[in-house]
């Protein structure tokens, strides 16, 4: 089935509904109609019938041959220059709208193309709203445009034709569109991904992972257009013998193409100067790994990359980066992802987007196909109609208010276009006469269009109201913001076009006046609005902070420290608001609320379509829509952070993983680049007309951009967030309440709105052992089980030893399943086993995404010791070098007893020994666990507690963080015995608590240590005189490097500085107010303590209420010696309590000491009285001779 708006059944219905909907806007029927209405309903009908859907598409395509014909150039032949592959893709918009017009009409011949039509469109349209594309990428879609016009060749095939086999032309392609539709819907897809990014920093060292795969969409593009040609040929071929000549001549026309075709080689081509300086140098030093691995190249390489020169980008011009650790391990993960696996991600999203550009289409599309069989002969003014009803004539139009638009443009002789001033000043000039002759313009009835359109979801009562108060608000205070919403590109120049886009923008049942209104003074004050609820919504997000568990703090920090949120401060500052005299226009107010909500609902739907995701720029406008981006900023702005707002508050009672916030920073990062690609439009504009341009975006929009134009920096002592205040003076109706409790403020709020969901759990991959053998007997059998024993694993940059724990089950002959762990983590196998006389082999794969490798275990079961001998071989996917492991051993002990198995030497020297120890320890260990020993648990708790807090302390050190007590020998010691002894998942526990405490760390998100370069956590030093002015830079240090004295950026720190030391994040939005308040306590202090030496005495009285020197030395006696009988008091109280409080304790331990006793003493009467029974026993039967030695008591009872 065609796509919805490809879907019209046949020609004929078109100009049925070009008759009734004509009909209804003449009158309703021919009852009511005027002669000239018929005639225009005849005019309609002549032009209709007259239109051969063939004959329109053979002109069509003769009109545009050149670029519709398949023979057209191709950019992936390597025989053409640079500048015709340039040439090629430079025109790929214009061609591929051309394309997409002519297919269009044509799947009103052919419906059954329409699945494919439709895939192309939407990825195309959606394609061409990015920014950056990416010239590869494009390259591969100039693949895709010359196969779909292969399907013009229909244009010589009647639906209802058949082949000489006696398909029709659906039947035998049908299947192939379908698949063609598939693919071009992956390909956007991964064009889609954020790779091509141009700041994205996987970009760089993923690049050739992406061009093999666009390189394939390429090859499959080739493919099909062979198949599609092929397919058309055989249907219009006269026999089967020229069929067959015809295959064979495709078959080496393929051949030839995939010998040409290397788009590889394109690729070099392509290749910016940027991108071939990073090859270089990762080429230079040793590759990708190599780059990422160390430091120092890492940040050249993000330098070179483009990463550090967006006005986005956490980092600064000479600080170096803290947040290494953590990319590096980003990438890391990103290089070794399956590709196949993030395009699947990424479709997933990708579909939601073509669902809205779908709907956004169907009008669109819809009104060009109807505009193939319509046509208006007319002047320049009579092209200025409402999109919503362009179908209809101009004697339509002369029933609405259009008509002043119209007399305007013909009365001013205006042509094409008009200087936009001009053509605002003759609106006012039009209306302001109209109001004084006393004949406004009044609302009207207009036509209803058949089918809803974006605008008729809007309907503002207006009935009996003229349009007197409009008319106020169309003079020539009003110029520029009216200028500015018809002029949408900002030229200084209006079409033809353009007042029809901004006509037909216009709700249903506003008249022209009440629009033109709204955008001379109703959208500053909806603008003013949105503005004070984001200063809202920030200053509660500041307050929900306090509440945030320690779990979350790190993320949330991160989130509220990130350059999106001081950029949407600027935003909001340089925008003016509104004055009081418009907020006080009754009309105006109940216009400006309706539409204020409908904009409102209608982008809150599409951003709930996706999710609230936006990952790129281009995502921002289709979730807009047509028209400038600052009609939809603070709307938009507003909408995430409510949302962000949500997700904060889950933060308060439940663990949320740390992408989430990742994902909510780059939704804002989206909306910001497509304000920086708006304000770079517009600087380019006005260069032209010589302007200033930071004194004209002063005066464009209300001054939104003038702040973000040009070389902009953080200043966070300009920070307008906690300054602001409601200027209605009432208190937010989204803040905090101070005695609020943090797991209220997640109440009602699903959560379904994490994308990652909750991490409230211990979340890592679950081992079990499988509770029974397969039952399968064979010679396979046994291998099942558990295998524990000891082997060497790579963590981070070092081999440890640890214990490794295989559980192996046999799935079929000869095919094993099982699951291992160790204390980094769990994996499941699948792997095959083989049968021989004395032993069995077995081998298995586990691939390992976080450490990039890929990892084969291969190992013999020698059937006579039961036994297993194995060995890792490691394989780096970035660099195919294989790495052997040493060999190691696994048996069936248990993992909980493998600290008491003794060593192959120990064995040698004492075999019975060895065994006897190894049972005696496992007996009491077991014996322990099973009765809940109290020295058993004593003991676990230890391990854990050593464990937890000599790996945190390593980790620290892994990470680079700040301040760092590194493992001593000792201590390297026991946390290598601790992995060798302590059970896997008691050890993978134990590894989750280490993790887990290192993200609970107060993390400080600015750019490192000023001495030792590494991440704060803990504690902050701030130098409150090695500061700038606006608060944007200062000397940081550590608690290890507070003693340093380092010269970095201008800055010369001093010992004698003064210093203030923070424990958490210190925002922009508390830095003012903190640091003022350190000036003002540490002023007071210096005036109290002036004059004071280091050599003076010093008293500490911690009791403020003694007398002062003029007061007597009796009094002052008295009152001495009443503090030391006070004091002398409460030490006697304090000592007779402790000594109470003894008593007790030795009482309570007698009264258990004696009770001990006492039952000591009832075992020991109860053992006796035993051993005197036995012995009485004995006695009975010894002989005579034997009893006359025994005492007379044993003898009398012989």
């Amino acid at each position: 089935m065609p796509p919805m708006w490809l879907g019209k059944p046949s020609f004929a219905q078109i100009t049925q509904r070009y008759k009734n909907a004509t009909t209804s806007a003449l009158g309703g029927g021919n009852d009511g109609a005027q002669p000239h209405d018929i005639g225009a309903l005849g005019k309609v009908e002549s032009a209709a019938h007259a239109v051969d859907p063939y004959d329109f598409i053979k002109e069509f395509f003769d009109a545009h041959r050149d670029t519709l014909s398949s023979k057209s150039m191709n950019s992936s032949d390597m025989n053409l220059d640079m500048r015709s592959i340039e040439d090629s893709l430079n025109g790929f918009s214009d061609s591929a709208k051309t394309i997409i017009k002519g297919l269009t009409a044509l799947g009103h011949i052919h419906p059954f193309i329409g699945v494919a039509v439709g895939a192309f469109a939407l990825v195309i349209s959606l394609d061409l709203t990015r920014r950056d594309n990416d010239r590869k990428a494009l390259a591969v879609k100039v693949q895709m445009q010359e196969l779909m016009k292969v399907f013009f060749e229909l244009r010589h095939v009647a639906t209802s034709s058949e082949g000489p086999d006696g398909l029709t032309v659906a039947q035998r392609l049908e299947e192939l569109v379908h698949q063609i539709a598939q693919d071009i819907k992956a390909c956007g897809s991964a064009c889609d991904a954020d790779i091509f990014s141009e700041y994205h920093p996987a970009k760089s060292v993923k690049a050739t992972i992406y061009e093999n795969r666009l390189s394939d969409f390429a090859t499959t593009f080739v493919e099909h257009r062979t198949a599609l040609e092929l397919a058309l040929k055989v249907h219009t071929a006269l026999g089967i013998d020229i069929t067959n000549e015809k295959l064979d001549i495709q078959a080496d026309q393929l051949q030839m193409i995939d010998q040409k075709l290397d788009m590889l080689l394109l690729f070099r081509k392509l290749d910016t100067p940027r991108e071939r300086d990073v090859q270089k140098f990762i080429e230079a030093h040793g590759g990708v790994k190599a780059c990422i691995s160390d430091d120092g190249l890492l940040e050249e390489l993000l330098v070179k990359s483009g990463e550090l020169h967006t006005r986005l980008s956490s980092r600064e011009v000479g600080r170096r980066s803290n947040g290494l650790p953590e990319l590096r391990k980003k990438l890391l993960k990103e290089l070794q992802e399956d590709i196949d696996d993030a395009l699947s991600r990424n479709m997933v999203l990708f579909e939601k987007k073509l669902d809205m550009q779908s709907k956004q289409l169907a009008d669109v599309v819809q009104n060009e196909a109807d505009y193939i069989i319509s046509s208006v002969l007319s002047g320049a003014h009579d092209r200025i109609m409402d999109p919503v009803r362009k179908f209809l004539f101009v004697e339509c139009l002369r029933l609405t208010s259009l008509q002043d638009l119209q007399t305007i443009w013909k009365d001013m002789g205006w042509k094409g276009s008009v200087k936009a001033r001009h053509f605002v000043l003759a609106l006012h000039d039009y209306y302001s006469e109209q109001l004084i002759s006393g004949d406004s313009p009044t609302q009207m009835s207009v036509p209803t269009p058949d089918t809803p359109t974006r605008n008729s979801f809007l309907k503002i009562s207006t009935k009996h109201q003229d349009d007197r108060w409009a008319l106020v608000y169309i003079n020539v205070a009003y110029v520029q913001p009216i200028l500015e919403a018809v002029d949408d590109d900002g030229t200084g120049f209006i079409s033809v076009k353009e007042v029809n886009t901004f006509v037909g923008e216009r709700p249903e049942s506003w008249t022209l006046p009440h629009w033109i209104a709204y955008w001379a003074a109703g959208w500053q004050s909806s603008m003013s609005h949105y503005k004070e609820k984001i200063y809202e919504l920030v200053q509660t997000m500041f307050q929900v902070l306090e509440y945030v568990l320690p779990s979350n703090r790190r993320a949330v920090d991160e989130y509220l420290f990130h350059p999106s949120f001081w950029r949407i401060e600027l935003l909001l500052r340089s925008t003016r608001s509104v004055s009081s005299k418009i907020l006080s226009d009754p009309d105006l107010s109940r216009m400006t609320e309706a539409y204020e909500r409908y904009e409102e609902e209608r982008l809150d739907a599409n951003l709930h379509a996706v999710a609230y995701e936006l990952d790129t720029p281009a995502t921002v406008s289709l979730i807009t829509g047509a028209g400038r981006i600052e009609r939809y900023i603070f709307p938009l702005i507003y909408l995430l952070l409510r949302r962000h707002l949500k997700v904060m508050r889950l933060a308060c009672k439940h663990v949320v993983d740390v992408e989430e916030f990742v994902t909510l920073n780059e939704s804002l990062v989206s909306i910001l680049l497509a304000v920086d690609y708006r304000i770079e439009n517009l600087e380019a504009v006005f260069k032209q007309t010589n302007l200033d341009v930071q004194a004209r975006l002063g005066n464009f929009a209300f001054g939104i951009y003038q702040l973000s134009y040009g070389d902009i920096k953080r200043k966070p002592g300009e920070n307008s967030f906690v300054t602001w205040t409601d200027p209605s003076g009432e208190p937010p109706s989204t803040l905090i309440l101070p005695k609020s409790h943090p797991q209220t403020l997640a109440a009602g709020i699903p959560k379904e709105i994490l994308k990652y969901g909750i991490q409230d759990g211990y979340s890592v991959s679950d081992y079990y052992e499988f509770d029974a053998p397969s039952h399968i007997n064979s010679e396979f059998s046994p291998i099942e089980g558990t295998w524990t024993g000891h082997y060497y694993r790579q963590f981070g940059e070092e081999w440890v030893p640890c214990i490794l724990r295989l559980s192996i089950r046999l799935a079929s002959q000869p095919k094993i399943v099982g699951k291992g762990e160790d204390f980094a983590g769990a994996f499941e196998f699948m792997g095959l086993t083989r049968s021989h006389e004395k032993y069995l082999e077995f081998s298995f794969i586990v691939e390992d995404v976080e450490e990039g490798t890929s990892r084969t275990c291969t190992g013999r079961l020698d059937r006579a010791s039961a036994t297993i001998t194995a060995q890792w071989k490691t394989t780096r996917r970035e660099d195919s070098l294989d790495e052997g492991n040493e060999p190691f051993t696994l048996t069936r002990t248990p993992p909980s007893l493998l600290r008491y198995k003794y060593t192959p030497q120990q064995f040698m020297e004492d075999p019975a020994r060895s065994r006897w120890a190894f049972a005696c320890s496992a007996a009491i260990h077991q014996a322990q666990e099973v009765m809940w020993s109290r020295r058993f648990f004593d003991e676990r708790f230890r391990e854990r507690k050593r464990y937890v807090e000599l790996t945190t302390r390593d980790l620290i050190v892994q990470l680079g963080l700040t301040p760092q007590s590194p493992l001593t020998q000792a201590e390297k010691g026991d946390l290598e015995y601790l992995r060798q002894t302590l059970d896997p998942s008691e050890a993978r526990f134990y590894q989750a608590l280490s993790d887990f405490e290192i993200q609970k760390l107060p993390w400080h998100p600015t750019w490192g240590c000023d001495g030792c370069e590494l991440q704060i956590t803990k504690s902050r030093i701030l130098c409150l005189e090695c500061m700038s002015e606006d608060l944007s830079d200062n000397i940081d240090l550590c608690l290890s490097c507070v003693e340093k004295t380092p010269t970095k950026r201008g800055f010369t720190h001093d010992l004698n500085h003064a210093v203030l030391k923070v424990q958490q994040t210190l925002h922009d939005y508390h830095i003012a107010s903190i640091v003022e308040a350190a000036r003002t306590t540490l002023q007071r202090a210096n005036l109290s303590l002036r004059g004071h030496l280091s050599s003076h005495a010093l008293v500490y009285i911690r009791n403020t209420s003694i007398p002062s020197e003029s007061s007597s030395n009796d009094d002052s006696s008295i009152a001495f010696e009443r503090r030391l009988l006070a004091l002398e008091d409460r030490v006697a109280e304090h000592f007779l309590a402790l000594e109470a409080r003894e008593n007790e304790r030795f009482a309570a331990l007698e009264a258990q000491v004696d009770e001990h006793l006492r039952g000591i003493e009832r075992r020991i009467e109860g053992r006796l009285e035993g051993i005197d029974a036995v012995l009485k026993q004995i006695a009975r039967q010894i002989s005579p001779a034997v009893c006359s030695q025994l005492p007379v008591d044993y003898a009398l009872v012989r």
